[in-house]
C-alpha cells in the first residue's frame, strides 16, 4: 500500500517525489546561514494549514514568536490568512532559552526530552500532524549530548515514535565532504534531505534546491533554481 505524503506546495517539486513527503516521515531542511531553511520548512507548513487544513506545531529556539511570524507575514505567510480547520501553533522556547543561559542552574533542563513532549502534548490536544524544530544547531548548543552519535539516534527515534512528519532545520557543514548535520550523523539517521545551496554570480546570489534523500520514493538528486514570491515556492525545472 503507498504511503499517504504530505504536499509540500513547492510548485515543481512535489511531481518530483511521488506527490510529497511520505506521511510520518523526519526530514532534514540544511543549509548554510541565509539560505532561507526557516522560510521554506515555515512555507511547507503554512501552504498545508491553508490548503490541506493541517495542523503544525513549530517549536523556535532561534527566533521569539514575534519575530518570526512578523519575518514570514512580510514573505506573503501570515498566519491570519490561514481559515478552517487548519493551522500553525508557534511555540517560542528562545525566551526560555535566553533565560536559562543567564541562570546558574544546577540541573540543567534536558532540551531534547523537552521538544519532544511539547510536541507530543500539542499532537494531543490539537490533533497536530506536521512538526518543524528551529533548530538542530539551537538545540546542539544548549543541549549536552555526551555521546553523539547513540544520542541523537535516540532523539530521532523518540521524534518518530510521534508518529507525525517532522522537519529539522539543520546547518550544514563543509571540509572534504558535505555534511548535513553537525556531527555527521543526522543525514544516515534521517529519512529524507532537502539541501538549499547558494550559488553566487556577478553580484546576484541564487538558491538552489534538492531532494539529497527521501526514503520510500523515487527522485533525482539534481538541484534546481529555487524561487520565492509572495509566500509561494517554485523550483525551476526547464
Amino acid at each position: 500500500m503507498a504511503a499517504e505524503r504530505l504536499k509540500t506546495h513547492i510548485r515543481g517539486l512535489d511531481q518530483r517525489i511521488g506527490g510529497g513527503i511520505p506521511e510520518k516521515h523526519l526530514v532534514l531542511v540544511c543549509g548554510r546561514a541565509g539560505t532561507m531553511k526557516s522560510s521554506l520548512a515555515y512555507g511547507i507548513m503554512h501552504n498545508a494549514a491553508k490548503n490541506d487544513g493541517r495542523r503544525g506545531i513549530y517549536i523556535t529556539l532561534e527566533q521569539s514568536r514575534e519575530s518570526l511570524v512578523d519575518h514570514m507575514t512580510s514573505l506573503g505567510m501570515d498566519p491570519k490568512s490561514i481559515t478552517g480547520k487548519g493551522g500553525i501553533i508557534v511555540v517560542d522556547l528562545a525566551r526560555l532559552r535566553k533565560e536559562s543561559e543567564q541562570k546558574d542552574v544546577k540541573a540543567p533542563m534536558d532540551w531534547a526530552d523537552a521538544i519532544v513532549t511539547i510536541a507530543n502534548n500539542y499532537k494531543l490536544k490539537f490533533g497536530c500532524n506536521l512538526f518543524v524544530l528551529d533548530s538542530l544547531a539551537a538545540l546542539y548548543s544548549i543541549h549536552e549530548f555526551k555521546n553523539p552519535r547513540n544520542d541523537i539516534f535516540l532523539f530521532f527515534d523518540k521524534i518518530r515514535a510521534l508518529g507525525i512528519t517532522t522537519m529539522l532545520i539543520s546547518e550544514t557543514t563543509e571540509s572534504d565532504k558535505l555534511y548535513f548535520g553537525m556531527y555527521g550523523v543526522e543525514d544516515f539517521l534521517a529519512d529524507g534531505i532537502f539541501h538549499i545551496d547558494l550559488e553566487r554570480e556577478d553580484r546576484n546570489v541564487n538558491l538552489f534546491l534538492s531532494v539529497v534523500k527521501m526514503r520510500a520514493t523515487q527522485h533525482d538528486r539534481s538541484y534546481y533554481p529555487l524561487i520565492v514570491e509572495n509566500g509561494n515556492f517554485e523550483i525551476v525545472t526547464s
